[in-house]
This record gives C-alpha cells, structure tokens and sequence, in this order.
C-alpha cells in the first residue's frame, strides 16, 4: 500500500524509573516507580505521525525476543505498516534506560540492541519501501541513515538526535532538519564551521548558510525556531503542567511530518506540532503519552 510517511528509525523498549530528582554523579537515589513501555525514537515518530493523521510505514529492526511484541505493540494497534522489519535473531530488542525527576525531566541511557543491524545493506534492500516524507533520525547506523536518504523520492525530515557522523550530502538533504540547540552547535561543527559566540538563531542562520535549505531548532518549553527560505519565526510553545517530557521531542517530530505530508507550510506545520508536543508531557511515558487521533485541533 502507499503510505504518507516511511519512518525509518529505532525500535527500544523503555525500563523508566521516576524519582523525586535526577541522581548525581555515583549517587544512589531511592525510586517510586519502574514500568516498561514502548519507546525508540524512530518508533515514537512513527506513532506520532500516525496520530497526527497520516499513513505510516515504519522500517526497523527488532530481535526475536519477548521485548519486540512489547515495543511494536502501540504501533500494531494504531495501524503503521510494520510488514517490512528486519528481525535479527542474534541480537536483542534495543533497550532505552530513563529516569524521570518530579518535574518531568529525564535522562536517558541507550542501549541499541538490534537496531544495530538497521544498516546501508538493510535500507537498501528496502529501499523500494521509502516513499511520501521521509523521516530519519540518529539511532541507527550512519551508512542506514545515508542509504535512506539515497533511496528518498521525497521531502527528507532529519532529526539529527544524538548527533552521528553523516556525509555533507546527506546533512543538506534535510528539508528541514530538525535539532535542539545543542544538537544543532554539533551540527554545523560538523558541517565545519565554529559555533562558538553565536546564540540559537546564529546557529540556526548558520546552518542554513550552510547549504541547509530548512531548519527547526526546538527550544523545550520555549516553542521552536523555524528558518526557511520564507525567512525566520519564533513558535511559541504551549503552557501546561508537565508530568514527563519523554519522547516529547519525537512527538513534535512526528506531528510536523504528518502535517508537511499533508501539504502544510514549515511554520504552519511547527504550530501544530508545538502543540501536539505539549500536550504529551502533561502524561507519563513516550508512545503512551501521544494523543488520540484528531484530539488537538489542527488549527488553534
């Protein structure tokens, strides 16, 4: 079947541990709860997408085991196209470690597991499969990320998140390239240019003098900054009371695809998803957090 979106990313399951704060450095702290969910960045995109309104295709890797049941779970019942997995029987299901402090903030520990196996030779084997927006981020292999761009016929989004080392090309493929502030200082040094002395919009202004045709630089609670060839905007956040910011980030990468494969304009498509994002964080957990389909409005 034809879809609006081929994500093509990482697939963990999440172990998340809530505490009163975030431990220091070789502190043990005691914790509330511990639950297991579905998780990975490119999983989440994917589900986010899919609740946003559009049709997905999501091309992963997942080991034989129990955990991969667990993590595709949500996007099995939400409809995605899951036909097209790469099941490796020798390594695990990648595995995300989060702790998440009173205030909703977190860090995270990855371990990828079979996503791993997520390579150049793997997405392009499939790379008949990528078709409508493209969606990619840091978690799987450099040489998949660059097969997927290669194999792209149309609109790459490139959540550059961790920062991996890709060829030039594939950077400037990015239309946009979607980065928080520290990811996108990591960005254009890896483009080759300095980033020290210059502020957010410096570097988002940065990166497009590099020969990046559209950025989105998200700022948490401060909305985002959205730079194309229309010029700059600030998009405001939306105010709420979080109670966990997993997987918001992914949230807004999703939200935003969906509505760039329906036809939206960057900035139109960043509102959306600004508010798509918020409303995540005001419940626990990453893909259990996401809206239902058509629960915040399209225009506000």
């Amino acid at each position: 079947m034809s879809v609006d979106i081929t994500v093509i990313g990482s697939t963990n399951l999440d172990i998340t541990a809530t505490a009163p704060r975030l431990p220091g450095p070789g502190e043990t702290l005691l914790g509330e709860t511990l639950t297991h969910s579905p998780g990975g960045k490119g999983a989440n995109q994917a589900l986010a997408a899919s609740r946003a309104g559009a049709s997905v295709r999501f091309v992963s890797a997942v080991g034989s085991d129990a955990a991969a049941g667990q993590a595709l779970a949500l996007l099995e019942a939400d409809g995605v196209d899951l036909g097209h997995l790469l099941r490796d029987p020798a390594l695990p299901t990648g595995t995300a470690l989060i702790a998440v402090d009173a205030q909703g903030e977190n860090n995270i520990i990855v371990i990828p597991g079979a996503n791993a196996a997520l390579d150049g030779a793997a997405v392009t084997l499939r790379q008949d499969l990528v078709e409508g927006v493209v969606v990619l981020q840091g978690e799987i292999p450099a040489d998949g990320v660059d097969a997927a761009v290669a194999a792209a016929r149309g609109r790459v989004v490139l959540n550059l998140a961790p920062v991996i080392e890709l060829p030039r090309a594939a950077v400037l493929a990015a239309d946009p390239l979607v980065v928080n502030e520290h990811e996108g200082e990591l960005t254009l040094a890896q483009l080759g240019q300095d980033p020290a002395g210059l502020d957010e919009a410096g570097v988002v202004a940065a990166l497009r003098a590099q020969g990046v045709a559209s950025v989105v630089m998200t700022l948490g609670s401060r909305g985002a900054l959205v730079s194309d060839a229309a010029g700059t905007v600030e998009v405001p956040s939306v105010s709420v009371s979080a109670v966990d910011a997993t997987g918001a980030g992914d949230a807004f990468v999703g939200a935003l695809a969906a509505r760039l494969a329906a036809g939206e304009t960057l900035v139109a498509a960043a509102r959306f998803a600004a508010r798509f994002a918020a409303d995540t964080v005001t419940r626990p957990g990453a893909q259990a957090s996401y809206p239902a389909k058509g629960a915040v409005a399209l225009d506000a």
